[in-house]
């Protein structure tokens, strides 16, 4: 089977860390494997924590060899720098990226593999297609969500419905490539990771997945909905609206003679 990292950004989570590491330890493994996987790690990336997430985590390593928490970050960088940080170290054959909290539970990965089996070549999983179940988001977080993700499909052109899930299959390769030009180390990195895949012709497909929101997500969904409406603003600029201005700009060179190209 081909191998898996499991990538999971953290942050000041010594309340939700010990359900995480529970399942690490226990049944991660079987579940990776009945989803056609071999996991060889979970690559926990601290993001500068200042509570004892850090104590937790490497005390777990005790308990599970697999358990791979990296340190590199020593602030807070934000979920997107976490991710990339964890890329780098990841040594399977794929990555997934998860959230901390299992909001999406290992045990929707084997929908993720049909379609990486499919041809895709980066698969998301979706709270905004048919299929998906989200059970107990607060009203207010559905509604601002879904006006997020209309904006950015506005602003940048990418054809999926649901870009923050954190649930993301992907060849560990791929993933290096798309990280290695990173601009946005907050919330947004995932569009900008969707834009990059897609501008550089990568195949993305939106999958449907169970969604069990936490209540105990420290994330401020206001404030932080504004702070990545201003990085997509700037990544739309940035990877879209320039590129494109750029092509506009360069004739063809099939269509020019010898002299034209002088």
């Amino acid at each position: 089977m081909p191998t898996l990292s499991l990538v999971i950004p953290a942050f000041n989570e010594q309340a939700r860390l010990p359900a995480l590491l529970d399942v690490l330890a226990n049944s991660a493994g079987e579940v990776v494997a009945d989803a056609g996987f071999e996991l060889i790690e979970a690559v926990v990336v601290d993001d500068g924590s200042t509570d004892a997430s850090r104590k937790m985590l490497e005390a777990g390593v005790a308990d599970d060899p697999k358990l791979k928490p990296v340190f590199d970050l020593t602030q807070n960088r934000g979920k997107g720098a976490a991710f990339a940080a964890g890329v780098r170290h990841a040594q399977g054959d794929y990555v997934l990226l998860v959230d901390v909290d299992l909001s999406t539970p290992l045990e929707e990965l084997h929908k993720l593999t049909k379609a990486i089996e499919g041809g895709a070549d980066v698969v998301i999983g979706s709270r905004a297609i048919d299929g998906a179940i989200v059970e107990r988001g607060p009203a207010h977080r559905k509604w601002l969500g879904k006006g997020f993700n209309g904006t950015v499909r506005i602003l940048t052109g990418l054809p999926v419905r649901d870009t923050q899930c954190g649930f993301k299959l992907m060849p560990t390769a791929v993933a290096r490539r798309l990280v290695e030009t990173q601009l946005c180390p907050g919330f947004a990195f995932d569009v900008e990771l969707l834009m990059r895949a897609h501008g550089a012709g990568l195949g993305i497909e939106e999958v449907p997945v169970l969604y069990l929101h936490d209540s105990r997500s420290s994330v401020r969904v206001v404030s932080a909905s504004f702070q990545m409406l201003r990085d997509v603003c700037g990544l739309a600029y940035r990877l879209r609206l320039r590129s494109e201005a750029r092509s506009q700009r360069q004739p063809s060179l099939a269509g020019l003679s010898a002299d034209d190209s002088d």
